[in-house]
């Protein structure tokens, strides 16, 4: 049976929302990454893999 392993979700604080997983489901960070277009941290318990997104501007968050 398939099952899901990677979640992504976009977030407006990656460092709140990072340690919210770490203490909640006992994620660790596994890398992060800062673009141009924005920032995302990796997380994963060595099964499930989780992409906290923080995309800049207008645009990326939603906001008008």
């Amino acid at each position: 049976m398939a099952r899901l392993r990677h979640f992504a979700i976009c977030v407006s604080d990656l460092d709140a929302s990072a340690r919210f997983y770490e203490s909640v489901f006992d994620l660790k960070r596994v890398g992060r990454e800062d673009l141009d277009i924005g920032s995302a941290v990796y997380m994963s318990d060595g099964v499930v893999n989780l992409a906290l997104l923080n995309f800049k501007g207008e645009r990326g968050s939603g906001l008008k």
